[in-house]
Order: structure tokens, then C-alpha cells, then sequence
């Protein structure tokens, strides 16, 4: 999986995770508060294995940074990331 992808991928989990906690807090929905904790929870774990396993460098495999979302060469090897392994 390219790097950009999985950073979108993350983004998505991100967003639903933070709808969920809004989805939390309204007051009709307090009854089942420890059930919307538990999914965003694991959404959370998902979205931390999902980038450990596949935020990689093509190039070198080295793990990215999961903060800059708009990190275009790899810190480790100083390959381009938007590159197409093709083109070589």
C-alpha cells in the first residue's frame, strides 16, 4: 500500500472516531456511553496497527512519521515517496 493511501485511510479512521465521541456526548445517547467508548477505542487500535503495518518507505521499508501528512521523502533513505517503483 502507497504511503499517501494509507495516510488517507488513517484520516478516515481519525474522522470517524471523532464523529463517534460527538455521537457520545449527546444526551439521548448517554445509555450506551461504554459501548461508544469501546468502538472508538478500537478504532483507535485499528488505525495504530493499520499504520505500523503499511506507513512504510517503498524503498527501504523503514516506518514514516504518522504526524506530517505531507512528508514526500523518507527521512531513513531519501527516496521520493510519490514515486512509482515503474519509473525506475
Amino acid at each position: 500500500m502507497k504511503p499517501k493511501t494509507c495516510r488517507k485511510i488513517l484520516n478516515i479512521i481519525t474522522s470517524v472516531g471523532l464523529c463517534v465521541v460527538l455521537l457520545a456526548n449527546i444526551p439521548p445517547l448517554n445509555f450506551i456511553r461504554k459501548e461508544i467508548v469501546a468502538c472508538v477505542a478500537l478504532l483507535a487500535i485499528g488505525g495504530l496497527i493499520l499504520g505500523f503495518i503499511f506507513l512504510r518507505c517503498p524503498h527501504c521499508k523503514k516506518l514514516l512519521n504518522f504526524l506530517w501528512s505531507s512528508q514526500s521523502i523518507c527521512h531513513n533513505c531519501g527516496a521520493r515517496l510519490d514515486e512509482d517503483d515503474s519509473k525506475s
